[in-house]
C-alpha cells in the first residue's frame, strides 16, 4: 500500500504539480531579466549568475554525494547540451531583451518550441496531438501579429530570440538522452556555461553593473528560482516524460509572461492577443488529452 501511495504522489507530482510549478516559474524569467538589465550589461549579468549557479550546483552534488561520471565522452556531451541549452540559450535570451525586445513578443517567439520538438523528436505524435501543436501556432500566430504592432521590437532583438529558440530546442532534445544524475547533469552544464562565459564577456562587451537592490533581486530570482529551481523541474519532466507533451507546457509561458508584462511593464494587451492566448490553452488540451506526461518512456537515441 506504502509503494501504491507513494507511485500515486509521483504521478500527482510529474503530472499536475510540476507543470503548473515550472510554468510559473519560468514565465517569470523574461520579467525579472528585464528589471536586471537597467543596472548591468547583458554578458556580465548572464555570467555571474552562472558562477553562482555552478557553485550552488556543485555544492548540492559533494552534499548528496551524487555521482560524477567516468567517461570523457559523458562530459564532452553534456557540457556541449548545456553550452546550448543553457549558456547559447540564455545568452541570446539577453540579448533580444537587450537589443529592446519586449518581454511579451519574446516569450511568444520561445512559445514555437513545442511543434519544433515534436518535428525532431522521435517521440510518436497523435492527431490529438499534432491538432493541438497547430492550434498553438496559431494561437501565436494572432499574439506575435498584435504584438508587432502595440509591443516593441528591433530586427536585432527578433534575430537573437530565434537563435535563443534554437538553442533551446536543440539542447532539449540532446538533454533527452542524459541519464546521468540531475544536480551532476546540471553542475556540469553550468560549469561549461561559466566557462565560456569567462571567455566571451570580455570580448564583446564592457561589463558594467550597478550594485542596486533591484539588480541584486533580479540576480537572485534568475540564479536561485530559474536556474535552479525551474531548471530542476523541466530536468526531471524531460527524463520522465514525453517530450512533445514536455515542451507543449511552453505554449502556457508567453500568455503568463504577455499578463505578467501588462501588469509589470503596461505593455498593452490586444483583443487578438487574448484571442491567440485563448486558442494557445485549447491546443495545449489537446495536446495533453490523454494525460499530461506518461512515466514511462525511453530516452530517445543512445543514452549518455
Amino acid at each position: 500500500m506504502v509503494g501504491l501511495e507513494e507511485k500515486k504522489t509521483n504521478k500527482l507530482f510529474l503530472t499536475l504539480v510540476a507543470p503548473l510549478l515550472f510554468v510559473l516559474l519560468w514565465s517569470s524569467g523574461a520579467i525579472v531579466v528585464k528589471l536586471g538589465l537597467h543596472d548591468s550589461t547583458p554578458f556580465g549579468y548572464v555570467a555571474i549568475r552562472f558562477f553562482l549557479s555552478t557553485a550552488i550546483m556543485w555544492s548540492i552534488c559533494i552534499l548528496i554525494k551524487s555521482p560524477i561520471p567516468r567517461k570523457l565522452a559523458q562530459w564532452r556531451y553534456i557540457i556541449l547540451t548545456g553550452l546550448l541549452l543553457q549558456a547559447g540559450y540564455q545568452i541570446f535570451f539577453f540579448l533580444s531583451l537587450d537589443f529592446d525586445i519586449s518581454p511579451g513578443v519574446l516569450s511568444i517567439i520561445l512559445g514555437a518550441q513545442p511543434i519544433l520538438t515534436a518535428i525532431s523528436s522521435k517521440n510518436k505524435t497523435s492527431v490529438y496531438q499534432w491538432t493541438g501543436l497547430l492550434l498553438g501556432i496559431s494561437g501565436l500566430t494572432f499574439v506575435v501579429g498584435s504584438s508587432l504592432f502595440v509591443g516593441k521590437f528591433t530586427i536585432a532583438g527578433i534575430g537573437y530570440a530565434i537563435l535563443s529558440l534554437a538553442c533551446i530546442t536543440v539542447g532539449t532534445l540532446m538533454q533527452k538522452r542524459i541519464t546521468v544524475s540531475m544536480p551532476t547533469n546540471m553542475a556540469i552544464q553550468y560549469t561549461g556555461g561559466a566557462a565560456a562565459l569567462l571567455i566571451l564577456t570580455p570580448l564583446v562587451e564592457k561589463t558594467t553593473i550597478s550594485w542596486t537592490f533591484t539588480f541584486w533581486f533580479a540576480l537572485l530570482w534568475m540564479t536561485l528560482v530559474i536556474s535552479i529551481g525551474a531548471s530542476m523541474l523541466l530536468f526531471y519532466m524531460i527524463q520522465k516524460g514525453n517530450l512533445t507533451k514536455v515542451t507543449s507546457l511552453f505554449y502556457c509561458v508567453p500568455p503568463l509572461t504577455a499578463l505578467l508584462d501588462y501588469f509589470i511593464y503596461g505593455h498593452k494587451l490586444s483583443i487578438a492577443s487574448i484571442v491567440g492566448m485563448g486558442i494557445i490553452i485549447v491546443g495545449l488540451i489537446l495536446v495533453n488529452k490523454q494525460g499530461l506526461i506518461k512515466t514511462k518512456v525511453e530516452p530517445e537515441g543512445k543514452a549518455v
